[in-house]
């Protein structure tokens, strides 16, 4: 049987193959179900009630299928609720499956497997559960460990460091289980600290995230080695302290990835309050009880088990490999009690785990997310969707639980430099949770956007852009519902106020899923001024109204020829025809002239809808080849765009996106159109960026293609000089673009003002961190062109917390 993805979808090391929701494409059918159900059949196990030889073996097979997935629905549902029969369940199960294991052996292995890596949270219930089989089959229990140990060598090489870190915690609940030896769990974390324990990786993203696989598993493993290996685990304990305290001493550095401005600035890295909460669970004798600990249960079971070693682990090529993930300090969006600060980290622990690891399926990921309070233990939270009244839950004195969730949704989807997963996902994600809970999960998003934009003042700049963004997706899937009545005093705000630029440009991208007149409906009179006033439509230039006599000619030639279906050399002709004849210009003028005709009809020609836009342009491209001859005409270009969706971003943004594409801008011209002297007063808008951005990852990806094209085959012809010039492309793209930034936050004439100054310093800094990589490939041209004494302070000092962030 296949088990990969039954409990809801693994995602894969490579997010290459995707859907629109970032869920791995698998060769597997539609619809399929948790627990597969045997095939019904008649008498004898066939259908119509052959009883031949066929229909015995036919029967066979099925009865095998049935008890096969009975033992794995068991293993799965084992532990859904910490109820007191779970003692008996997982003895019970135990017996069943030491009966079983020999016939069924690939079918319990692989079923553990999956239940470790999918189903973090109840980590201590399978630890108990492989801690009774090795107890009663040394066997058995070898081959789990052994199992498990090529998962985890798996997981290290392929870079899934979410899967990692199940299985080091799984590891270190079964040093409590006598079925792994102390010596092999200090080992392991030997070869996690290994590389950072001399400090050549103190300044690294590698070294953060084996630190943080670390004291992660020590959090678990604690209270086993403190009994067994004492000083080992004081000694490691000395290692984590001091690199922490390396690693974590530069502010400008953490400002960069700090999601509030107002908050301490240790940035979004977890090392430091893991730290924290690694001294207060030892102070309390390594004890914890944020979830249930069946293994307590079985302590003379245990006491009679065979202890396995695990075999030598080794990293391989660790330094070079990206991305790599150090967890995040999770955002605490409503007040908590202090008291409890241990237990909330452990619970969203599981939570973030959770999230990671069942990416690949929103919907059973959304559906364990509501059931894991199950296996809290007694008083640890309240639970919203089991209470008998949401009134007496108040969390300034109580966890609550549903609150838990929608922070660490939160956190993940605010993580800076970028979020783990894809923004579809979390989006997707809280749609799937309100579905479940349709009252109670509402109120809590709502609770906590509205706490967050609160402080929208001091949340760092692409973080608003990106709550923004899942709020328009979030509404758009309940039939465009919200309270927006909260929010209308934002509607008298200043125009680039940071809570109504985040209320506008959310709506404006509401309105690329719906349409104004809707919009209008649902907003109360008060915040109509956050709406345009007019549909989003073309800015059509050579109007009658608007032309001489002779322009208007040009004009209804053009239209009349692109109409009829005309071609390129047809478009041509008509311009050369006309504007030959206007002897009062020079050729430049006259080129100037006739490459804006050409322009403008083309993008009226697209006007209607996407569809159209590209084919117009794909339709035009050799025409337009011919008035892009130049640095100078790629940005007229550009402007011309820009002109031509003036009341329109969404179009504006695309058609960008496919000139370049066919190469007719370049973008070096992009953002030179951007970094115009007309955008200063407007660096609040978001669509701007977000042209900048699909521009330079245009350019990042065209690199990132070649390089492994030439990899896979370097004889391929001409590959390695197209590279070399879009590494150019590339470097010139960011170099450009850094200048810019600079040129204008040094300059009084950058920005209309304070507020519009602090829209672009918030810019520039997702920038830099953004494009940290490359960056650093190109300090020593930005510190001679770019980050000189012409530079303001504030400036350098971004530049110089880029260059000490992690890579």
């Amino acid at each position: 049987m296949d088990f990969a993805g039954r409990l809801g979808g693994r995602r894969g090391a490579s997010r290459g193959n995707v859907d629109e929701f970032g869920r791995e494409r698998r060769d597997r059918p539609h619809g399929r179900k948790p627990y597969e159900r045997p095939a019904r059949g008649g008498r004898g196990g066939a259908r119509g009630g052959s009883v031949g030889f066929g229909s015995r073996v036919g029967g066979q097979v099925d009865e095998a299928k049935g008890i096969e997935s009975r033992l794995s629905s068991l293993i799965i549902k084992v532990g859904d609720s910490n109820s007191a029969a779970l003692q008996n369940n997982l003895d019970a199960l135990s017996v069943v499956l030491e009966k079983d294991y020999t016939k069924h052996e690939i079918t319990v292995l692989q079923t553990l497997r999956q239940c470790v890596l999918e189903l973090p949270w109840k980590a201590t219930v399978y630890a108990t559960l492989v801690g009774l089989l090795n107890a009663k089959n040394s066997g058995t229990g070898e081959k789990i460990v052994s199992m498990m140990h090529m998962a985890l060598a798996r997981a290290l090489d392929s870079g899934d460091w979410g899967s990692a870190k199940v299985v080091l915690r799984f590891f270190a609940l079964l040093v409590g289980t006598r079925t792994i030896s102390s010596e092999s769990m200090v080992a392991v974390l030997d070869v996690l600290l290994a590389p950072v324990g001399d400090g050549d990786c103190a300044a690294t993203a590698a070294g953060r995230c084996l630190v943080h696989l670390a004291m992660s598993t020590m959090l678990w493993a604690g209270q086993s080695l403190s009994q067994l290996a004492p000083e080992a685990l004081e000694q490691r304990l000395g290692v984590v302290r001091r690199y922490v305290e390396r690693s974590s001493d530069d502010a400008q550095s953490s400002a960069l990835t700090t999601v509030f401005h107002d908050a301490p600035s240790r940035g979004t890295d977890s090392l430091v309050y893991l730290l924290d909460v690694l001294r207060a669970v030892a102070e309390g004798g390594w004890k914890i009880d944020a979830v249930c600990t069946p293994q307590d249960m079985f302590s003379d079971e245990f006491a009679q088990a065979t202890v396995h070693s695990l075999p030598p682990l080794e990293l391989k090529e660790l330094p070079t490999r990206r991305p790599f993930t150090a967890g995040v300090e999770f955002l605490q969006l409503v007040p908590s009690p202090s008291e409890s600060a241990v237990r909330r980290f452990i619970l969203q622990d599981f939570i973030c785990d959770t999230i990671t690891q069942l990416e690949g399926n929103r919907k059973d990921c959304a559906r364990y997310l509501l059931q894991m309070h199950a296996m809290c233990s007694e008083d640890v939270c309240s639970v919203m969707t089991t209470a008998q009244s949401l009134e007496d839950i108040d969390p300034e004195t109580s966890l609550v639980f549903e609150y838990m969730v929608g922070e660490v949704l939160f956190t993940q989807m605010l993580q800076l430099p970028s979020s783990p997963q894809r923004m579809m996902y979390y989006a997707s994600l809280a749609i799937e949770l309100r579905k479940a809970e349709p009252q109670i999960l509402a109120t809590v998003l709502e609770t906590l956007v509205d706490n967050i934009v609160a402080r929208v003042s001091s949340v760092d700049v692409e973080c608003i852009t990106r709550l923004s963004s899942w709020l328009a997706i979030y509404i758009s899937n309940f039939a465009f519902q919200w309270d927006w009545a909260r929010w209308e005093s934002a509607a008298t705000d200043t125009a680039t106020a940071p809570r109504r630029v985040f209320v506008h440009e959310a709506l404006l991208k509401l309105l690329r899923l719906s349409y104004l007149d809707r919009l209008r409906t649902m907003l109360p009179e008060s915040c109509l001024t956050l709406l345009p006033e007019k549909p989003p439509a073309h800015n059509f230039k050579f109007t009658v109204a608007a032309m001489d006599e002779r322009t208007r000619e040009v004009s209804v030639a053009m239209g009349r020829c692109l109409k009829n279906k005309g071609t390129s050399d047809q478009a041509l002709a008509i311009l050369q025809e006309h504007y030959a004849q206007w002897s009062d210009i020079d050729d430049g003028t006259r080129q100037t002239l006739a490459r804006e005709m050409l322009m403008e009809h083309v993008l009226l020609l697209g006007s209607k809808t996407l569809s159209h836009m590209l084919n117009a342009i794909e339709k035009f491209t050799p025409a337009l080849l011919r008035f892009a001859d130049s640095p100078e005409a790629k940005l007229a270009i550009a402007r011309t765009v820009e002109d031509f969706w003036l009341r329109h971003p969404q179009f504006f943004v695309i058609t960008i996106d496919k000139l370049i594409d066919y190469r007719i801008i370049d973008p070096i011209s992009v953002v030179d159109m951007l970094f115009d002297e007309e955008h200063v007063g407007q660096w609040c808008k978001f669509h701007l960026w977000e042209i900048l951005r699909n521009t330079i990852n245009k350019v990042n990806l065209r690199v990132t293609q070649l390089q492994t094209r030439m990899a896979e085959d370097p004889s391929t012809e001409g590959i390695e000089a197209t590279l070399a010039q879009m590494v150019q492309e590339q470097n010139d793209s960011v170099v450009a673009t850094a200048r810019h930034f600079v040129r204008l936050l040094s300059s009084q004439s950058g920005s209309a003002d304070d507020v519009d100054r602090a829209w672009l310093m918030g810019r520039f800094k997702e920038f830099m961190r953004t494009y940290q990589a490359q960056i650093m490939e190109n300090v020593p041209v930005l510190e001679s062109l770019v980050f000189n004494e012409a530079a303001s302070q504030d400036t350098c000092q971004v530049f110089v917390g880029v260059r000490n962030l992690p890579a």
